[in-house]
């Protein structure tokens, strides 16, 4: 890895390794964009569905700064156009610092999520890599149809569908039967997902109401996994 591309007015001008450091993963967008990438997302529409306010300029832009000092690869994709990015060795022993930065961010910085903080595209993004495929069958689908109170009209209505365990995100009816259907305001399924609020509390206000098959309805905290952060919160 190296850093030598580092623009001079960019640069911090230290020889310590914790500002050299610093100036590859401490740019703005570059740790959450990291966190992404770590996850496993490799497609670029992918990587700006995690960080959905970032301009794909700037993405562009970041992606190009993490190759030149060999955090990312990329290639071109067996099928399609464009490229996939992944994330190298080097790049994967930046987990436990974005790990711990998360786990710090949950238990200390204890004010409410702002309006501006709540971010549909990135819930039902979140919600759709956490789902335990293991609690439905392995041939057949399932799907679940979330509308979230709250969200913006272009943004409120999604479908999670999990066939042969693997699970599709959509913003438009895929056109299968619904198995489930999620009614919730936003701000509490986000307090849920980040372990702020517990999910049968939320059920017994109405944040979150759920209507269905009686089976997916039981188990539904069961597979509905939660934030990896989730466990280290410090409210409920």
């Amino acid at each position: 890895m190296t850093n030598k591309n580092i623009n001079k007015t960019k640069s911090y001008g230290q020889f310590c390794p914790v500002a050299r450091a610093a100036e590859i993963v401490a740019t703005r967008w570059t740790p959450v964009l990291l966190r992404e990438l770590i996850a496993g997302s490799t497609k670029f529409n992918d990587l700006r569905n995690g960080v959905p306010l970032m301009s794909p300029s700037l993405l562009s832009k970041r992606l190009s700064e993490l190759e030149e000092v060999g955090v990312i690869t990329k290639k071109k994709p067996e099928k399609g156009r464009g490229w996939e990015y992944f994330i190298t060795d080097s790049g994967k022993e930046l987990w436990p610092m974005v790990e711990t930065l998360g786990i710090w961010g949950q238990k200390f910085i204890l004010s409410e999520f702002q309006k501006h903080e709540l971010d549909p595209t990135l819930l039902m993004w979140d919600i759709q890599r956490r789902v335990d495929c293991e609690m439905f069958p392995i041939n057949g689908c399932f799907t679940a149809h979330f509308t979230l109170r709250g969200a913006p009209a272009e943004r409120a209505v999604w479908w999670l569908v999990i066939k042969d365990r693997k699970v599709d995100l959509c913003i438009h009816n895929p056109g299968h039967e619904t198995n489930l259907y999620v009614d919730a305001c936003l701000k509490p399924l986000t307090d849920v997902w980040m372990g702020h609020m517990d999910i049968n509390r939320a059920i017994r206000t109405k944040d979150l109401i759920l209507n269905g098959e009686i089976k997916y309805i039981k188990s539904f905290s069961q597979w509905f996994l939660l934030s990896p952060f989730a466990e280290y919160s410090t409210r409920s």
